[in-house]
């Protein structure tokens, strides 16, 4: 009897040998496709980080170069400089309806619609120019919270 318990045991060890290194094997797989799933899930994240970051550099060059277009003392546009100011508006609807799409966060989204629509009433004579460049500077903190924000998701992912 003692024989053939030793037999067993044998038997046991040799067929356990393979199956422990079949499981080692597919632990390892495992893990390597885990590491590359990740770190694949991470390049995107920073690549997306880096677009988002590009779109809002471009808005905020529209909104500047709106701002900047000279106004009167009464902080209205002033006529003469309705052409300039026409056509930075009309890069900053390029970014409105171009790259930002693509990036945007709800907020940001909000922001670039008050903006835009800041900017018509400007326009128009409806509002002055502190009101703009409020608006234009609400937009701009919006871009950097998005950003943040990204960029926090970012690391604890």
């Amino acid at each position: 009897m003692e024989q053939s318990t030793k037999e067993r045991i044998e038997f046991a060890t040799k067929a356990m040998a393979p199956l422990l290194t079949i499981l080692g094997i597919l632990v390892g797989a495992w893990q390597f496709t885990s590491q590359i799933a990740n770190e694949s899930r991470m390049e995107f994240t920073r690549s997306m980080y880096n677009k988002k970051l590009a779109a809002y550099e471009q808005v905020g060059k529209a909104v500047g170069d709106l701002l900047i277009v000279p106004h009167d003392e009464q902080l209205w546009i002033a006529p003469k400089d309705t052409v300039a100011f026409d056509s930075c508006l009309k890069a900053f609807r390029t970014c409105y309806w171009g790259v930002l799409p693509l990036v945007e966060d709800s907020t940001v989204e909000a922001a670039m619609f008050q903006f835009k629509e800041m900017a018509r009433f400007y326009r128009r004579g409806e509002n002055d120019y502190n009101d703009l460049a409020r608006e234009g500077m609400s937009l701009m903190n919006a871009c950097n919270r998005s950003l943040q924000e990204h960029w926090s998701r970012q690391r604890t992912h």
